[in-house]
Protein backbone atom coordinates (compact mmCIF):
# COMPACT_ATOMS: atom_id res chain seq x y z
CA UNK A 1 0.00 0.00 0.00
CA UNK A 2 1.24 3.39 -1.11
CA UNK A 3 2.51 5.59 1.89
CA UNK A 4 0.52 8.55 1.98
CA UNK A 5 1.51 12.18 3.03
CA UNK A 6 0.82 13.22 6.33
CA UNK A 7 -3.16 14.34 7.25
CA UNK A 8 -4.17 17.20 10.13
CA UNK A 9 -6.70 14.95 11.62
CA UNK A 10 -10.61 16.15 10.09
CA UNK A 11 -13.56 14.90 10.94
CA UNK A 12 -16.14 15.07 8.01
CA UNK A 13 -16.54 12.86 5.19
CA UNK A 14 -16.53 16.02 2.36
CA UNK A 15 -12.39 16.86 3.44
CA UNK A 16 -11.66 13.02 3.38
CA UNK A 17 -13.23 13.20 0.27
CA UNK A 18 -11.22 15.82 -0.99
CA UNK A 19 -8.58 14.37 0.27
CA UNK A 20 -8.73 11.42 -1.42
CA UNK A 21 -9.61 13.52 -4.83
CA UNK A 22 -5.95 15.44 -4.34
CA UNK A 23 -4.89 12.05 -4.25
CA UNK A 24 -6.24 10.44 -7.14
CA UNK A 25 -5.60 13.57 -9.09
CA UNK A 26 -1.91 13.71 -8.26
CA UNK A 27 -1.64 10.40 -9.64
CA UNK A 28 -0.80 8.63 -6.35
CA UNK A 29 -3.89 6.69 -6.95
CA UNK A 30 -3.91 6.05 -10.63
CA UNK A 31 -6.34 5.05 -12.94
CA UNK A 32 -7.64 1.33 -12.54
CA UNK A 33 -5.87 0.93 -9.06
CA UNK A 34 -7.27 -0.27 -5.87
CA UNK A 35 -7.56 2.13 -3.17
CA UNK A 36 -6.75 0.70 0.37
CA UNK A 37 -9.48 -0.83 2.55
CA UNK A 38 -11.91 1.37 4.75
CA UNK A 39 -9.92 -0.05 8.20
CA UNK A 40 -6.77 1.14 6.63
CA UNK A 41 -7.57 4.25 5.32
CA UNK A 42 -9.62 5.41 8.67
CA UNK A 43 -6.06 4.91 10.37
CA UNK A 44 -4.21 6.80 8.09
CA UNK A 45 -6.53 9.52 7.98
CA UNK A 46 -7.39 9.87 11.80
CA UNK A 47 -11.00 8.95 10.89
CA UNK A 48 -13.62 6.32 11.63
CA UNK A 49 -14.36 3.91 9.32
CA UNK A 50 -18.41 5.38 8.51
CA UNK A 51 -16.54 8.55 7.65
CA UNK A 52 -14.30 7.04 5.19
CA UNK A 53 -17.05 4.73 3.79
CA UNK A 54 -19.53 8.29 3.45
CA UNK A 55 -16.32 9.62 1.57
CA UNK A 56 -16.22 6.67 -0.97
CA UNK A 57 -19.56 6.85 -1.59
CA UNK A 58 -19.23 10.49 -2.53
CA UNK A 59 -16.50 9.83 -4.82
CA UNK A 60 -18.90 7.59 -6.64
CA UNK A 61 -21.50 9.59 -7.16
CA UNK A 62 -19.16 11.77 -8.57
CA UNK A 63 -17.68 9.11 -10.89
CA UNK A 64 -14.16 9.55 -9.87
CA UNK A 65 -14.27 5.91 -8.21
CA UNK A 66 -16.38 2.35 -8.72
CA UNK A 67 -17.11 -0.29 -6.40
CA UNK A 68 -16.17 -4.05 -7.32
CA UNK A 69 -18.13 -6.71 -4.76
CA UNK A 70 -15.77 -8.99 -3.28
CA UNK A 71 -12.69 -6.84 -4.27
CA UNK A 72 -12.28 -3.05 -3.10
CA UNK A 73 -12.62 0.45 -4.33
CA UNK A 74 -10.90 1.49 -7.77
CA UNK A 75 -10.30 4.88 -9.17
CA UNK A 76 -12.12 4.95 -12.67
CA UNK A 77 -10.19 5.63 -16.13
CA UNK A 78 -10.95 9.54 -16.23
CA UNK A 79 -9.06 12.13 -17.45
CA UNK A 80 -7.08 14.04 -14.50
CA UNK A 81 -9.27 17.71 -15.77
CA UNK A 82 -12.25 15.31 -16.25
CA UNK A 83 -12.15 13.82 -12.25
CA UNK A 84 -11.60 17.92 -11.62
CA UNK A 85 -14.78 18.95 -13.36
CA UNK A 86 -16.88 15.94 -11.86
CA UNK A 87 -15.85 17.13 -8.49
CA UNK A 88 -16.48 20.75 -9.01
CA UNK A 89 -19.35 20.88 -10.15
CA UNK A 90 -21.41 18.63 -7.14
CA UNK A 91 -18.91 19.80 -4.33
CA UNK A 92 -21.13 20.79 -1.61
CA UNK A 93 -21.00 24.53 -0.04
CA UNK A 94 -20.51 24.97 3.48
CA UNK A 95 -21.78 28.50 5.39
CA UNK A 96 -18.06 28.84 5.76
CA UNK A 97 -17.24 28.51 2.44
CA UNK A 98 -20.16 30.90 1.74
CA UNK A 99 -18.64 33.76 4.23
CA UNK A 100 -15.26 33.66 3.23
CA UNK A 101 -16.89 34.19 -0.98
CA UNK A 102 -18.49 37.19 0.59
CA UNK A 103 -15.15 38.57 2.41
CA UNK A 104 -13.81 38.25 -0.76
CA UNK A 105 -16.68 39.92 -2.86
CA UNK A 106 -17.24 42.74 -0.13
CA UNK A 107 -13.01 43.57 -1.33
CA UNK A 108 -13.63 43.27 -5.43
CA UNK A 109 -17.50 44.03 -5.93
CA UNK A 110 -17.62 47.24 -4.56
CA UNK A 111 -14.85 48.59 -6.20
CA UNK A 112 -16.14 46.98 -9.42
CA UNK A 113 -19.75 48.40 -9.31
CA UNK A 114 -18.00 51.78 -8.90
CA UNK A 115 -16.31 51.39 -12.31
CA UNK A 116 -19.54 49.84 -13.47
CA UNK A 117 -21.28 53.19 -12.44
CA UNK A 118 -18.53 55.54 -13.89
CA UNK A 119 -18.05 54.06 -17.17
CA UNK A 120 -21.19 51.73 -18.22
CA UNK A 121 -22.58 52.24 -21.58
CA UNK A 122 -26.27 52.43 -22.58
CA UNK A 123 -25.79 48.58 -23.80
CA UNK A 124 -23.85 47.24 -20.43
CA UNK A 125 -26.27 48.85 -18.64
CA UNK A 126 -29.64 46.96 -20.77
CA UNK A 127 -27.87 43.49 -19.47
CA UNK A 128 -27.54 44.83 -16.40
CA UNK A 129 -31.28 45.62 -16.45
CA UNK A 130 -32.14 42.42 -18.03
CA UNK A 131 -30.90 39.91 -15.30
CA UNK A 132 -32.67 41.98 -13.04
CA UNK A 133 -35.97 41.51 -14.66
CA UNK A 134 -35.00 37.94 -14.80
CA UNK A 135 -34.58 37.85 -11.22
CA UNK A 136 -37.87 39.63 -10.60
CA UNK A 137 -39.59 36.98 -12.81
CA UNK A 138 -37.36 34.51 -11.01
CA UNK A 139 -39.17 35.81 -7.59
CA UNK A 140 -42.71 35.69 -9.28
CA UNK A 141 -42.28 31.95 -9.88
CA UNK A 142 -40.97 31.67 -6.20
CA UNK A 143 -38.09 30.18 -8.05
CA UNK A 144 -34.67 30.85 -6.22
CA UNK A 145 -32.98 32.96 -9.07
CA UNK A 146 -29.54 32.28 -8.59
CA UNK A 147 -28.45 32.33 -11.91
CA UNK A 148 -30.12 35.77 -12.68
CA UNK A 149 -28.43 36.67 -9.69
CA UNK A 150 -24.89 35.49 -11.21
CA UNK A 151 -25.81 37.32 -14.35
CA UNK A 152 -26.74 40.41 -12.40
CA UNK A 153 -23.25 41.01 -10.98
CA UNK A 154 -20.87 39.46 -13.97
CA UNK A 155 -22.92 42.27 -15.81
CA UNK A 156 -21.66 44.66 -13.80
CA UNK A 157 -17.80 43.63 -13.82
CA UNK A 158 -18.70 43.51 -17.59
CA UNK A 159 -19.63 47.17 -17.72
CA UNK A 160 -16.37 47.95 -14.78
CA UNK A 161 -14.26 47.91 -18.62
CA UNK A 162 -11.71 45.99 -16.36
CA UNK A 163 -10.54 43.13 -17.77
CA UNK A 164 -8.49 41.87 -15.04
CA UNK A 165 -11.82 42.31 -12.59
CA UNK A 166 -13.78 40.54 -15.22
CA UNK A 167 -11.04 37.82 -14.89
CA UNK A 168 -11.26 37.25 -11.20
CA UNK A 169 -15.16 37.03 -11.81
CA UNK A 170 -14.67 34.38 -14.18
CA UNK A 171 -12.23 32.57 -12.28
CA UNK A 172 -14.56 32.45 -9.14
CA UNK A 173 -17.85 31.61 -11.35
CA UNK A 174 -18.57 28.15 -10.24
CA UNK A 175 -17.55 28.89 -6.63
CA UNK A 176 -19.87 31.87 -6.89
CA UNK A 177 -22.82 30.26 -8.52
CA UNK A 178 -22.87 27.11 -6.18
CA UNK A 179 -22.28 29.95 -3.39
CA UNK A 180 -25.63 31.99 -4.68
CA UNK A 181 -27.73 28.78 -4.98
CA UNK A 182 -26.72 27.74 -1.68
CA UNK A 183 -27.20 31.22 0.21
CA UNK A 184 -30.49 32.01 -1.58
CA UNK A 185 -31.66 28.07 -0.15
CA UNK A 186 -30.95 29.95 3.28
CA UNK A 187 -32.22 33.12 2.56
CA UNK A 188 -35.43 31.43 1.40
CA UNK A 189 -36.36 30.30 4.84
CA UNK A 190 -37.91 33.69 5.36
CA UNK A 191 -41.00 35.42 3.31
CA UNK A 192 -39.37 38.45 3.48
CA UNK A 193 -36.04 37.92 2.26
CA UNK A 194 -36.39 37.00 -1.26
CA UNK A 195 -38.38 40.65 -2.12
CA UNK A 196 -35.59 42.17 0.32
CA UNK A 197 -32.75 40.58 -1.97
CA UNK A 198 -34.36 41.87 -5.11
CA UNK A 199 -34.80 45.28 -3.78
CA UNK A 200 -30.98 45.55 -2.87
CA UNK A 201 -30.29 44.51 -6.02
CA UNK A 202 -32.52 47.07 -7.53
CA UNK A 203 -30.96 50.10 -5.43
CA UNK A 204 -27.62 48.82 -7.11
CA UNK A 205 -29.34 49.54 -10.37
CA UNK A 206 -30.50 52.12 -9.90
CA UNK A 207 -27.28 53.87 -8.77
CA UNK A 208 -25.62 52.33 -11.76
CA UNK A 209 -28.07 53.48 -13.95
CA UNK A 210 -27.81 57.32 -12.46
CA UNK A 211 -24.13 56.81 -12.87
CA UNK A 212 -23.68 57.52 -8.69
CA UNK A 213 -20.24 55.32 -8.14
CA UNK A 214 -20.52 56.37 -4.18
CA UNK A 215 -24.22 55.22 -3.95
CA UNK A 216 -23.41 52.47 -6.40
CA UNK A 217 -20.56 50.98 -3.90
CA UNK A 218 -23.04 51.52 -0.84
CA UNK A 219 -25.26 49.86 -2.05
CA UNK A 220 -23.24 46.99 -3.06
CA UNK A 221 -21.52 46.47 0.55
CA UNK A 222 -24.92 47.18 2.03
CA UNK A 223 -26.37 44.61 -0.15
CA UNK A 224 -23.44 42.34 0.43
CA UNK A 225 -22.88 43.26 4.20
CA UNK A 226 -26.58 41.74 4.71
CA UNK A 227 -26.15 38.25 3.19
CA UNK A 228 -23.63 37.81 5.44
CA UNK A 229 -25.42 38.98 8.32
CA UNK A 230 -28.40 36.40 7.49
CA UNK A 231 -26.08 33.68 6.60
CA UNK A 232 -24.88 33.87 10.36
CA UNK A 233 -27.63 34.33 12.29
Amino acid sequence: MKTLPGLRVRKTYEEVADYLKEQIISGVYPPGERLPSLRELGELLGVGQSTVREAISSLKTMGLVTLRQGEGTFVTRLKPEELIAAFEAIRPVTKQDIIELLEVRKIIETGTVRLAAERRTEEELAKIKQALDEMEEALNQGELGDKADWNFHYAIADASHNEILKSVMQSISETMERSLRASRVKLYESRKNPQQLYREHLDICEAICLKNSNKAEEAMLYHLLGVEKKMLS
